[in-house]
């Protein structure tokens, strides 16, 4: 296996690098009008918010309910209050949080030897007039970044493996995409190696098995999904070191992640997905 030439900046490293001054903000004028600017930003943004317009909506309609059929209100109140709710950052935070700390980040690999770095691929979204790197979707793009860090810590001396087939029906095979990307990122061709049978999590571990056997790999898959792969990869006795990526959750909280969004809505939606499939998994797979 060909060694990289490129050098890799350990996350240690990041400590000693000195700020950069950006003068050009000087121009906005004192650190309040600053704020100011940014303030009105916010505002504005929340405002123009598909999710903002819809509740608005569903509150008046809840308003107009409750004056004419109370246990029709009733309903709405309760939808209109369960959007609300989880359209909030610290609410969706608290959806998303339990899975993204299941596993630390893994800053450095093991120091024991590794067959690979496994990558899981996360949708794909491809159309011939774009380049590579934006037909993948915002969970690939992760993986394939923290991939390919990881990969270059290790000197390049094992292969990035992409394992992931054809996620929707329409659709075209990720690891292929995902390969063909991290080679325009630099990553030498003769260190990509793919499988684009699997279909999902389960499948995905069941060709890792047939490809690694018991050998011990990095295993790279965003921080929400990463409990539910380590049950199955752990539960077929593969030998995975979860290296999750993509975090979303936040720590600290500002007055503005209070107003509901479409985006946090989405968070939210992801993490009772992966919570919901994570339960069909050790009902349905993990059950022996």
């Amino acid at each position: 296996m060909r060694k990289s030439s490129r050098c890799s900046i350990s996350h240690t490293a990041i400590q000693d690098l000195t700020p950069l001054e950006v003068g050009g903000l000087s121009g906005w004028g004192s650190a309040a009008k600053v704020g100011e600017h940014r303030e009105v930003g916010q505002a504005v943004y929340a405002l123009v918010d598909p999710l903002a317009v819809a509740l608005v909506a569903l509150a008046g309609a809840t308003i107009w309910a409750w004056l004419r059929r109370q246990a029709l209100g009733a309903c709405l109140t309760l939808i209109l209050f369960a959007l609300c709710f989880l359209s909030m950052g610290p609410s969706a935070d608290l959806v998303l949080r339990p899975l993204e700390q299941a596993y630390p980040p893994l800053h450095i690999p093991p120091a024991r030897p590794v067959a690979a770095v496994v990558v899981l691929t996360g949708g794909e979204g491809w159309t011939p007039e774009r380049p590579i790197t934006s037909a993948l979707s915002t969970s690939s793009t992760d993986r394939l970044i923290e991939g390919i860090r990881l990969w270059r810590e290790l000197d390049g001396a094992v292969p990035l493996l992409f394992v992931g087939g054809i996620g929707s029906g329409a659709g075209r095979a990720e690891a292929p995409l995902m390969a063909q990307a991290a080679r325009a990122l630099g990553v030498p061709a003769d260190a990509l190696r793919w499988e684009a049978a699997s279909r999902n999590t389960f499948e995905n571990a069941l060709a890792v098995r047939e490809l690694l056997g018991d050998a011990p790999f990095v295993l790279v898959t965003s921080a929400f999904h990463m409990p539910r792969a380590m049950a199955v990869f752990v539960h077929l006795g593969l030998s995975a070191v979860p290296a999750p990526c993509g975090h979303a959750a936040r720590l600290v909280h500002s007055a503005w992640d209070f107003v509901p969004s479409s985006q946090t809505l989405w968070r939210s939606a992801q993490a009772l997905r992966e919570h919901v499939a994570l339960v069909w998994y050790r009902m349905r797979h993990l059950r022996d």
